[in-house]
C-alpha cells in the first residue's frame, strides 16, 4: 500500500480520535484507517471522509476494548 498524505486538519482529526484509544490499540487503529481510505480514490479524500472513516474505526476499536455492551452492563 502506498503511503497516504494528510492535511493538518485531517491529521488533527486522526490524532484526536486515536488519543481516545488505549496506546496499544493506536497502531492497529491507524492501519485500519489507512486500509479503509485506500479503497477511495485520492481525489475523493478530504477532511470529511477521513474523519468519517476514522470515527467508524474508533467505534470498532472501542467495542473491542470496552466490550460490545459497554462498561456498565
Amino acid at each position: 500500500m502506498a503511503p497516504l498524505s494528510f492535511t493538518d486538519e485531517e491529521l488533527d482529526s486522526l490524532t484526536t480520535l486515536a488519543a481516545a484509544l488505549p496506546p496499544a490499540s493506536r497502531d492497529g487503529f491507524l492501519q485500519m484507517v489507512a486500509v479503509k481510505l485506500s479503497a477511495h480514490p485520492p481525489e475523493t479524500r478530504g477532511p470529511g471522509l477521513v474523519h468519517r472513516v476514522a470515527a467508524e474505526a474508533q467505534r470498532d476499536f472501542l467495542k473491542v476494548a470496552v466490550g460490545v455492551g459497554g462498561k456498565y452492563r
